[in-house]
Parts: structure tokens; C-alpha cells; sequence
């Protein structure tokens, strides 16, 4: 993998290269974004290319700089998370008498800390030293979901790189390359920033039953009956979980009515539930789009009601009744 791999993070990944091949690498970088963006996977790189033998201000990933690098047993690339709920200050203390050793490999150090926000006050300012008079050679590549819980300290002796969060795109193709099927990979990239959370929605079967689920019930729905009250209730009788997947199941709804107005409008191309096109061309047929708007505002509706304590299965049923009432 070379920066050019990169495409979720375009521009920092030609940031650093560019720092690399011009001989402009600080001291401190602060990398700064949501979760699962790629901020960890940047740093090893960032450390890969620092010692790789091969390509100059960048990684080949089979030299046995890097291959060290990747098992996590490089002598001059050290990792620090937090011990428990913080990073403490002891922890930073052994950081800094192993910054004070000469280098093992080259002239250059690498330390990634993750979660630095967490970092107890002593800790922090106990870096804060580091970060004022750093050894030659040394490069701290401190990782953050939350910069604004750091020391203005800290952030200013840092360059400060921002991650963006992930497109959809980026994320359904990096699913799909991992042989995530492609229909899934889509509706799990619109959920979720994450490509972690993603993933991990992807790999389990409760995922792909609750979107069963919710194509069920919207066809349950149009029959005018207790079909789908029922249904509701057999899944709070039958799975503990659902009471906890019920703002997922919701979104999925959501998703799943926004995609019926999508093939009334012909808008077959904008499809998030791509693989079932069948099934949503049929349901187009039985809802109005006057109906399908006023279900996704009370499905909305029913997700806020729940965030704010409501019964979730009272939540839900009322949700059904409504809907059904028009």
C-alpha cells in the first residue's frame, strides 16, 4: 500500500507525502476526526514511510522495515492508549525516558498515541514538555475523535491534520472489495460514518434480518389489518436484542421508504436498497407518495420519542397505527 491507496483520505495522504519528499516533516502532528476515517491506519503509514528501505517518502510494505512496522515489534515505533479510561501520567514519563535513548534503527522515532484526549492533566502537561523541546529525530503522531478536549497547549505546538468523515462511496467499495455483498455494503454505508462500525454491521445475520424485517412490515402495512402489529410484537417477544436495534431498525425504514419515492420519482440510480429493486418497484404500486412522506416524518417522529425514553414498543406500535390510519 502507497499513499497513493489512500482514496478515503485524499488530501492528507498527499500532505504528508508531500512533508516527506520535501523534508518538511514536524515534529508533532495531531490527527483529528470521527472514528473509523483511517486516522490510526495514516499514522503506521506516515511510520512505515519514515524507515521504509525501498521507496523513498513512502511505504512498500514488504521491506523488513515495514513488515516490523505492521507486526507492531519496531524498536523505534512505539504505541501508547489509554490504560484503563485516561493515559497516565506514568505512562507518559516511560515515553519520554525512551524519547531520551538514541534511535535503535536509524535517526528517527516514531510514537502514536491514541486517544490523546483522554490523557489525565498531569499527563498532558507532562508531554506538553516533550512537545516544547523535542529530541532530534522524533515524530509524535498524537490521534483524537475530540481535539476540542485537549490542551490549547498541546494544539498549538501540533500541526493539526483534520480527517473527514467518510463518503458513502468510499465506504460500500471498500466493503465490497473485502466480499461484503454490494447490497448490504450500500445500506451500511448509509448508516454509519464508520468503516469499522460498517463492517461489523455487514458481518452479522441480525443486520440482514431486520432489513427482512422492515421489507416485510412495509408490505404488512398496506393490508389494513393487524398483520403487521403482530409482527412488531413477535419481534419484541422473540428477540431480547430488538429493543436495542429498534433506532436501526427505524433508519432502515426510513431508508427503505425514501428509496419506494425514488422509483416513483424514476430515480432508480439514487437507489440505497439497489438489490432489491424488485420488490421496491412492487411496493411502489401500493404507496402513495403523499403516504411515504407522512411515514417517513412519523417514523422520525417515533425515533426522537424513543431517544427521549419513550416505550419502544408502545413507540412502535403507535407508529404502525398511524401509519395505517393515513
Amino acid at each position: 500500500m502507497t499513499w497513493d491507496s489512500f482514496t478515503e483520505q485524499p488530501r492528507v495522504a498527499d500532505l504528508l507525502a508531500g512533508s516527506l519528499r520535501h523534508d518538511r516533516l514536524a515534529h508533532a502532528y495531531l490527527f483529528a476526526g470521527p472514528k473509523g476515517v483511517g486516522k490510526k491506519r495514516i499514522a503506521l503509514h506516515l511510520a512505515k514511510a519514515i524507515f521504509c528501505v525501498n521507496l523513498p517518502a513512502d511505504a512498500c510494505g514488504e521491506c523488513v522495515q515495514c513488515r516490523r512496522i505492521d507486526a507492531g515489534n519496531h524498536p523505534d515505533v512505539h504505541y501508547i492508549s489509554p490504560d484503563g479510561a485516561s493515559i497516565k501520567i506514568d505512562q507518559v514519563r516511560a515515553l519520554q525516558k525512551e524519547m531520551a535513548m538514541r534511535a535503535v534503527e536509524s535517526s528517527h522515532k516514531v510514537y502514536v498515541i491514541e486517544h490523546v484526549d483522554k490523557m489525565t492533566v498531569q499527563a498532558a502537561n507532562s508531554l506538553l514538555k516533550f512537545l516544547e523541546e523535542p529530541p532530534a529525530g522524533v515524530v509524535a503522531l498524537l490521534l483524537t475523535e475530540n481535539a476540542h478536549s485537549i490542551l490549547p497547549t498541546i494544539l498549538s505546538r501540533c500541526q493539526t491534520i483534520s480527517f473527514a468523515p467518510l463518503q458513502p462511496e468510499v465506504i460500500t467499495q471498500r466493503l465490497i472489495a473485502e466480499g461484503i455483498a454490494s447490497g448490504l455494503a450500500q445500506v451500511a454505508s448509509q448508516i454509519t460514518a464508520n468503516l469499522d462500525e460498517a463492517r461489523v454491521l455487514c458481518q452479522s445475520d441480525w443486520f440482514a434480518q431486520l432489513r427482512n424485517v422492515v421489507i416485510q412490515l412495509t408490505q404488512e402495512l398496506k393490508q389494513r389489518n393487524s398483520q403487521a402489529l403482530f409482527t412488531i410484537q413477535d419481534l419484541f417477544l422473540k428477540h431480547d436484542r430488538f429493543k436495542e436495534a429498534l433506532p436501526l431498525f427505524l433508519d432502515l425504514l426510513i431508508l427503505w421508504l425514501r428509496d419506494i419515492l425514488y422509483v416513483q420519482a424514476g430515480r432508480q440510480q439514487r437507489l440505497i436498497n439497489g438489490d432489491q429493486q424488485d420488490v421496491l418497484q412492487g411496493q411502489a404500486l401500493i404507496w402513495t407518495k403523499s403516504e411515504l412522506l407522512h411515514g417517513i416524518e412519523l417514523v422520525m417522529d417515533t425515533r426522537n420519542r424513543i431517544e427521549r425514553n419513550a416505550n419502544p414498543q408502545l413507540a412502535l406500535e403507535r407508529l404502525v397505527l398511524q401509519i395505517q390510519e393515513g
